[in-house]
């Protein structure tokens, strides 16, 4: 057994079932960006219509929308790395079928919305379960480290991802290589959770139903005033701010760059996710109020998002990315904690099936910018965005004010209250009754005659235990 370090940020790394789990989804999540790049290249390519690069997000996002509560439910009551390698191998069989389709027919877009749908579906159960699983596997203590590192592999995957993939579209000018190299990468991630060992994590079997439980999950969402705020950001941030997606778009029509640059393009953010993500890891324990450093990240993202769609240049634009990445490291990190922090562990998996559903509404904002894109131009369409992002962020701070305060830690079992404590004797053997609260408030005034009430209270403490006078004889000549 490895002994521990003083430094939570290096019992979080040595722990092995950690290092699994941080690997698979690492891979899971740069995976699925780097699935949307290319497959939004590949529509463009066949059909150059901004229109049809949103279809792939609708598509995509209807399905994690059916599916993610059924999701959160399932990984309340079945053992959540099942769940999860369980959707690693659909997706899997998924990403195969792409790749022998591109291999010994022709692809038409459909093919591709029809994928798109059921890696949304997918990605519902694998969301919901896994940082639940996370919050079992390395405890309270490390949940800030812990999720800042699987940030930075998260980042480190959103760099080398959209870098490879943009290179072998340079090289090859075909999307054959690029859906290769992701059938490689998944099935990595699927040997990951199948090593991964640890004890089930499965809640006591209820009664209730699963519609009554996602009901529960639901409403315990909805009332609880930094979960509700934490989820409404996030729907915001989900809808005005997608820009992945159209990144094909951009460099294309708007920056005129080919594919390598756009796969550099798309690894700026990634960037910035790193910087982020190691700043947070190395404050960890020192972050106070998490909610604070969660609306900062939302109206950075906004404001350099903006900034990014008025930019004319590649080079202005891939710093400005950078810097959107940084601030969206804070968002990322900041929501799961308060998410995993604000409810008890049996609702872990239902609390992250509301997110899910709030991300995926949210990714109606595709929709949305492909049809501005089509009338306005996709950096209008952008921007217009990007400000209406802004100013609802600025309203939700204002008239939101749970993520301003400290967020109060919720337990499975929270703690009784103290019994009062037993009243103990005096030197004289006296039991007292313990003074009152307000008795021991510094600023209860004294009264004038509080003196004299305490020499009386000592005179019935003398009467009480003073000794008891005999009683006299009795008189023989007194009648029986």
């Amino acid at each position: 057994m490895q002994p521990k370090s003083k430094n939570p940020l290096f019992n979080v790394i040595r722990n092995r079932n950690f290092q699994f789990l941080l690997t698979n989804g690492s891979i899971s999540t740069s995976g699925d960006m780097t699935e949307l790049l290319v497959m939004g290249w590949l529509i463009f390519q066949i059909t150059e219509s901004p229109w049809q690069v949103a279809l792939v997000g609708l598509a995509r996002t209807v399905a994690m929308f059916s599916f993610t509560l059924i999701g959160g439910a399932i990984g309340d009551r079945q053992d959540r790395r099942h769940v999860i390698m369980a959707s690693n191998f659909v997706t899997l069989v998924v990403v195969s079928t792409v790749l022998g389709t591109l291999l010994f027919g022709t692809v038409e877009p459909y093919y591709l919305f029809i994928a798109a749908a059921l890696r949304g579906a997918t990605r519902a159960f694998d969301n919901t379960s896994r940082r639940a699983l996370m919050f079992h596997v390395v405890g309270q203590g490390n949940l800030v480290q812990a999720i800042s590192m699987e940030q930075l592999g998260f980042s480190a995957g959103r760099i080398i991802g959209p870098l490879a993939v943009g290179a072998l579209l340079q090289l090859t000018g075909t999307a054959v290589s690029a859906y290769a190299l992701l059938t490689s990468l998944y099935f990595i991630g699927f040997l990951c959770i199948f090593f991964l060992k640890i004890p089930p994590v499965i809640a006591p079997r209820a009664q209730r139903s699963v519609i009554r439980s996602i009901g529960e999950g639901m409403k315990y969402a909805y009332t609880t005033p930094a979960i509700a705020a934490t989820l409404t950001a996030s729907v915001v941030m989900n809808v005005m701010f997608q820009y992945h997606l159209f990144i094909p778009v951009i460099a294309d029509e708007h920056l005129h760059v080919g594919p390598g640059l756009m796969g550099l393009l798309a690894a700026a953010d990634g960037i910035g996710f790193v910087i982020g993500s190691l700043i947070i890891g190395l404050l960890g324990a020192r972050v106070r109020i998490s909610g604070r450093i969660f609306l900062g990240g939302c109206i950075g993202v906004s404001i350099f998002l903006l900034a990014f769609a008025l930019s004319p240049w590649f080079l202005l634009s891939f710093c400005i990315l950078i810097a959107t990445g940084t601030f969206q490291s804070g968002f990322s990190t900041m929501q799961s904690g308060i998410l995993l922090t604000s409810s008890p562990a049996s609702f872990h998996s239902r609390v992250f099936g509301a997110q899910g559903m709030a991300v995926s509404s949210g990714q109606m904002g595709n929709v949305e910018i492909g049809a501005l894109a089509s009338i306005l131009g996709i950096s209008a369409a952008i921007a217009v965005n990007a400000a209406a992002g802004l100013v609802l962020l600025l309203l939700i701070t204002l008239f939101m004010p749970a993520l301003r305060r400290p967020i109060v830690r919720v337990d499975d079992t929270p703690e009784e209250p103290p019994e009062p404590p037993l009243p103990k004797p005096d030197q004289r053997g006296v039991f007292r009754k313990p003074p009152s609260i307000l008795s021991r408030r510094p600023w209860r005034r004294r009264s004038p005659n509080h003196r004299r009430s305490i020499l009386r209270r000592k005179l019935d403490d003398l009467r009480q235990h003073r000794p008891r006078k005999p009683d006299p004889p009795a008189d023989p000549k007194s009648p029986p």
